[in-house]
């Protein structure tokens, strides 16, 4: 009955398109914090937004990294992903709140998961290349223990799917 009734609002819904956009950086000031809206690039989606606020150095990431867990990559841009993980590294912080798991500091954290994703693209593309379907391609394991994450993760079936499609 949820399902119906949410597919019957969306239809009734006026969508109202937004009347403020930003390229790369938007400021506001809410008394004497500024906040900085930052589009570095894409990544985990085609429109990933940081929050940071450069007084107390705290950026909020989203899902673009996760710290020390995989993230789901459905909706990913790898070929953009390595390199708007760099420009966050620019970035003067003390403390990263992810969209889930721990906060943290230490932009090693970072740079594990820029190497993990550099891994995924090559073997993609390797798989690719000897002719493996995705289907085929997404029951193998990745072991994900050398770039600091904890185990032999498997990624989730839709991130398999897509990262043989790079």
């Amino acid at each position: 009955m949820l399902r119906i009734t949410t597919v019957v609002a969306a239809k009734e819904s006026n969508a109202t398109p937004p009347h403020v956009t930003y390229d790369s950086k938007m400021v506001l000031q809410k008394g004497k914090r500024e906040i900085q809206l930052l589009f570095l690039r894409r990544g985990h989606t085609q429109g990933d937004t940081f929050i940071y606020l450069p007084q107390e150095k705290i950026i909020c990431t989203g899902d673009e990294n996760e710290g020390a867990r995989l993230a789901y990559m459905g909706d990913a841009v790898f070929g953009e992903w390595v390199a708007t993980l760099e420009k966050l590294k620019q970035i003067d912080f003390k403390l990263v709140l992810p969209g889930h798991g721990q906060p943290f500091s230490d932009k090693g954290v970072i740079t594990a998961f820029q190497n993990y994703l550099k891994d995924i693209v090559i073997k993609a593309s390797q798989l690719r290349k000897s002719g493996i379907s995705a289907d085929d391609a997404a029951p193998d394991r990745y072991d994900c223990s050398r770039q600091g994450f904890p185990g032999n993760q498997r990624p989730r079936s839709r991130t398999s799917r897509r990262a043989p499609s790079l």
